[in-house]
């Protein structure tokens, strides 16, 4: 029977362990840091989106709803996670973030905006993405995201006519996700539609407006999150 001896450290074992240990300590520092930041970011930029829906007169939870959606259909594709980010941030608080500059008379106007009017509302994609670029930590991504969230799959959209696959992904995905929620809501202008209106305009659109691959996907898994308040 051996009776336990405790080891006796030399000066180069009690140095190395303690080296170990303090560059561990430092780490966890980091990372605890790190990961507070990033709450503290991501809960900045939830608070820009949520004023914005504020602001511009959107159903109550419209940005957490497309939000939560659109991450659900980046799931189903199968995105990579620069795209989710890219989606994240470009698209679900900060797409609308150059409606900041756009006049309340426009904005929040309950009938249809005449030509003048609607060129100064098609700026707010450009105004967004010039307001984004202050924030240093964007991808590039999440920067076209932005821009482009409004082109349309036949090139008929806006600001740069962007057609098919020429349009960022992310902002693909968004636009579906994001009309679908409008249908849903009741606005001033409108009655909120049922989840099948809503999921057959959406495929009426395929070829047109959308992405003929991400409408299949979005039409095939009749994504509906919790109705709409």
């Amino acid at each position: 029977m051996h009776t336990f001896e405790p080891h006796g450290w030399t000066e180069d074992e009690a140095s190395l362990v303690s080296v170990v240990s303090g560059t561990l300590a430092a780490l966890t520092a980091r990372l605890v840091a790190e990961e507070a930041a990033l709450a503290a970011r991501e809960g900045a930029i939830r608070a820009i989106g949520l004023a914005l829906d504020t602001r511009d007169g959107e159903t109550k939870g419209h940005t957490d709803r497309v939000t939560a959606l659109a991450l659900e259909l980046a799931d189903i594709l199968e995105l990579g996670e620069a795209e989710r980010a890219a989606l994240r941030y470009g698209a679900y608080y900060l797409h609308d973030v150059g409606k900041i500059g756009i006049p309340d008379a426009i904005l929040r106007k309950p009938g249809r905006l005449d030509d003048a009017e609607w060129s100064i509302m098609r700026r707010h994609t450009i105004v967004g993405q010039n307001f984004a670029r202050e924030l240093t930590f964007l991808s590039p991504d999440a920067m076209t995201v932005i821009r482009h969230h409004h082109e349309r799959w036949d090139g008929t959209g806006y600001p740069d006519g962007l057609a098919g696959d020429r349009i960022p992904l992310a902002a693909r995905i968004f636009a579906v996700c994001d009309v679908y929620d409008a249908l849903r809501s009741e606005r001033p202008y409108k009655a909120a539609w049922t989840h099948d209106e809503a999921i057959a305009e959406i495929a009426a659109q395929s070829g047109t407006q959308f992405d003929p691959r991400i409408v299949a996907t979005f039409v095939a898994f009749a994504l509906d999150p919790d109705p709409v308040a």
